[in-house]
């Protein structure tokens, strides 16, 4: 009787956990899209740590945007970031793109502002150089010293 029980109870959690993952995988959020979650979360996170009263003063809740953005609650959200931390394989995949693409993100803005400086100090070069020969055009002619008119 005690092997027959304890038969019951294994195959009864394995049953339970199948149809747990099947529930979970109807509700669940792709792995792209719960890439981009946390990508956005991520941006964020660091948006609020840099100047949190600007967001504030602008009446805007991270979390509900991130959730009405991609039309999900939070349930969804927490009941897949769940599934996948369960897989760590899947977990580790979604956090190395998300990784890759703060990278890039990061990339970008540091060539953007490069290429500011450049054009910034080529701006200030030809400012100038405009100055410079407005300069030579209006300036008048010096006049010669004494010792000048007088060999003459």
């Amino acid at each position: 009787m005690k092997k027959v029980l304890i038969f019951i109870f294994i195959f009864s959690s394995c049953n339970f956990t199948n149809q747990k993952e099947k529930i979970e995988s109807s509700y669940l959020i792709s792995e792209n899209e719960m890439v981009d979650i946390l990508y956005d979360m991520s941006l964020i996170s660091v948006s609020k740590g840099i100047n949190k009263r600007i967001l504030e003063n602008n009446g805007m809740k991270p979390k509900s945007y991130i959730l009405k953005k991609y039309n999900i609650d939070s349930l969804q959200f927490v009941k897949s970031n769940e599934f996948y931390a369960n897989d760590l394989e899947k977990y580790l995949n979604i956090y190395e793109r998300v990784l890759e693409k703060l990278e890039f993100n990061r990339e970008v803005i540091i060539d953007s502002i490069e290429e500011y400086k450049k054009n910034r100090a080529n701006r200030s070069k030809q400012i100038i150089s405009e100055e410079q020969k407005n300069n030579r055009l209006t300036k008048k002619p010096k006049k010669p010293f004494r010792s000048e008119i007088l060999k003459n």
